[in-house]
């Protein structure tokens, strides 16, 4: 019902009387306990509603979060597929490099050597070795040093001298003559000029034996790769 509305009576009135129309009155107790009722209310409105908000907020930094790590986790995985594939490429490389700076003594040579060898099954077969010019100069060395100690020692024991004369003069033609290394009479040494230094292949009657560096790191590339 509106307020602003006039209304008109027949006869003057005579009197009149208002009621309150606001709403009951209430005891000070009952007012602070529903204000205290409607503030707790409120209270937990504004909490479930806050708890909601962080959830969804954590919800959604959770799975952003996730997003971003299976990114890196797919970019680390194709780093590391592209770190595989070049591995073998890249070590192979530096070898490469590294390897003519390499400064190889006659132990080395020698070793080099006895270990291709050594991959050869019967002891009595005559064999033939083929090394680079500045190797097989060093292997030379190596076995005059050999043979020297040997006449030495073959001298104070007074053994003939006939013995330590043949030991002497094996050294006079490398190329191809028996016994540059005093304990390996059955193996020729010969020079190869398409050798370098570090390489050695083995002749024998089953074939020849490559021992070249560049063959050994072939032999790495596929072991790493895994090709025949």
């Amino acid at each position: 019902m509106s307020f602003n509305k006039k209304v008109s009576f027949p006869d003057d009135l005579k009197g009149f009387s208002v009621r309150a129309v606001s709403p009951p009155s209430i005891s000070f107790t009952k007012a602070q306990e529903s204000l205290t009722k409607k503030f707790e209310e409120g209270k937990q409105h504004a909490t479930d509603f806050y708890l909601s908000e962080i959830e969804s907020l954590k919800n959604n930094f959770i799975a952003k979060q996730h997003n971003v790590l299976e990114k890196v986790n797919e970019r680390a995985e194709q780093t590391l597929g592209q770190l595989y594939d070049n591995l073998p490429d890249l070590v192979l490389e530096i070898v490469q490099k590294i390897i003519p700076s390499i400064e190889l003594s006659g132990a080395d040579v020698e070793k080099i050597v006895r270990s291709l060898i050594g991959e050869i099954v019967d002891e009595d077969e005559t064999l033939e070795v083929f090394l680079c010019h500045e190797d097989l100069k060093l292997l030379k060395a190596m076995g005059k040093k050999h043979a020297d100690q040997e006449q030495q020692t073959s001298e104070s024991s007074e053994v003939d001298d006939g013995f330590a004369s043949a030991i002497s003069g094996i050294f006079d033609n490398l190329d191809g003559d028996d016994a540059v290394l005093p304990d390996l009479p059955r193996v020729k040494f010969f020079e190869d000029a398409t050798l370098t230094r570090g390489d050695c292949q083995v002749k024998s009657k089953f074939g020849l034996l490559d021992g070249r560096i560049a063959t050994k790191l072939r032999k790495v590339k596929e072991e790493l790769t895994g090709n025949d």
